[in-house]
């Protein structure tokens, strides 16, 4: 596994062995920052289920200004922590703790995002809630963008009020879905 493109393009990341984690493959990451574009430059991105942190680190790479990743696995966070050293760490913060704890304790920080990523396990039942819980506590800005990756062959989370799901792409077993915040519709 490694960062595709920008300032560590090339650099290599730490995995845990066996199948603590499934990290995002690289053609789906190509595909999925691409779609996402200029929406990267100078985003605040939220790393959630981050696992080995490929995710918030390839948009670091492309000029995001700040990453903060959640793992709540506790040897999957020490190896996150290690990939995490390519970065100034003014740039990213870091949270071992389950996701929906780690929603609150930024409501309470008053943080937002501009970018956030949902990735969790696929059997688990926990995009749906997660995505919803991120979304009533208003953790993303009205400009921003909450991509879902989710098993192909299900649907991805119904969005609430406000917000509207704007495409669905699917590679292999792996879907990526973009869902953005509605201006009065």
């Amino acid at each position: 596994m490694r960062i595709i493109a920008g300032q560590w393009k090339g650099r290599r990341l730490s995995a845990p062995k066996g199948k603590v984690t499934r990290p995002t493959p690289d053609r789906v990451r190509e595909a999925l920052f691409s779609i996402l574009g200029a929406r990267i430059e100078d985003a605040s991105v939220l790393d959630l289920f981050a696992g080995t942190g490929c995710l918030g680190l390839e948009a670091l790479s492309r000029g995001a200004k700040h990453s903060h990743f959640v793992e709540k696995d506790r040897r999957v966070f020490g190896i996150l922590q290690e990939n995490l050293q390519i970065a100034d760490s003014a740039r990213v913060s870091s949270m071992n703790s389950p996701a929906q704890r780690a929603l609150r304790v930024f409501k309470k920080q008053e943080r937002s995002f501009d970018l956030a990523f949902l990735d969790p396990p696929y059997d688990h039942g926990l995009l749906e809630p997660t995505f919803h819980n991120l979304l009533e506590l208003g953790l993303v800005r009205p400009s921003g963008t909450v991509v879902c990756e989710h098993y192909s062959k299900t649907e991805p989370p119904s969005p609430i009020e406000s917000w509207s799901l704007v495409s669905t792409r699917v590679f292999g077993d792996v879907g990526v879905s973009f869902f953005e915040f509605r201006d009065g519709e």
